[in-house]
């Protein structure tokens, strides 16, 4: 599912419960929801403080380190190969897939807010090596 959209501290918190409710517990078709991840910065870290005393949803902090293009570079291979799955009939699949579609180089494109998470979900599912502890 995708909720888009720049809120205020309050609303902020307001959406991301409204998200948590709407998914925790169902959505059994591709799984429940397990965590939420957050990017801890700007208004995210204020979420993740507020949100984790009001859920026993997990959240997990979002630290990223590396620039977004060596972040691409380690995801695009999974890509190309056609291991991310899209929902064929989700409603918001068209205009995620002429944001993604319209990324440039240069990152001088109008918008890449849903390649952030996109690359997450690559690297949590697909890039990130199991352990004995997951």
């Amino acid at each position: 599912d995708v909720k888009r959209g720049k809120w205020e501290a309050p609303e902020l918190l307001k959406e991301a419960k409204s998200f948590i409710n709407k998914h925790k517990d169902s959505n059994t078709k591709i799984g429940k929801l397990r965590y939420m991840a957050v990017e801890d910065k700007a208004s995210g870290t204020g979420l993740i403080q507020s949100i984790s005393k009001q859920t026993t949803l997990p959240i997990r902090a979002i630290q990223r380190s590396t620039d977004k293009l060596s972040r691409t570079m380690d995801v695009i291979l999974y890509v190309e190969e056609r291991r991310v799955w899209l929902p064929a009939n989700a409603p918001w699949l068209l205009n995620y897939i002429e944001e993604i579609e319209g990324l440039t180089a240069d990152w001088t494109h109008d918008h890449d807010d849903q390649w952030d998470p996109t690359i997450d979900a690559i690297n949590d599912s697909l890039a990130k090596k199991p352990t004995v502890f997951d």
